[in-house]
């Protein structure tokens, strides 16, 4: 099983998010969350999926490359939108690896 290295923005250092398979971030709004994650990449190349946590942890919007998951019901706080970020990039590198 593949271990994904995850940053916080506005937590982790710098050097650290730029080589993140995982970035994670807080926001207000879906929309402020989408127009994150669909910078995310930019800012951070290795970055594989972004996981945006609502404030006040209401819900998780995961990116990944051309597609959002949207994660509703509970309450998430940081360590539960990691979670569900190592989650999902475990599908993803398992599905990857299959096409291999």
């Amino acid at each position: 099983m593949t271990t994904a290295t995850v940053g916080v923005e506005g937590v982790s250092a710098g050097p650290w998010l730029r080589v993140a398979d995982i970035v994670v971030g807080e926001h207000r709004t879906q929309r402020q969350a989408r127009q994150w994650i669909s910078s995310v990449q930019r800012q951070y190349p290795a970055c594989v999926l972004a996981v945006a946590r609502q404030r006040r942890g209401r819900w998780c919007l995961v990116g990944l490359p051309a597609r959002n998951i949207l994660v509703c019901g509970g309450r998430f706080d940081l360590a539960d939108a990691e979670q569900i970020g190592r989650g999902i990039y475990c599908l993803w590198d398992l599905r990857r690896r299959a096409r291999l």
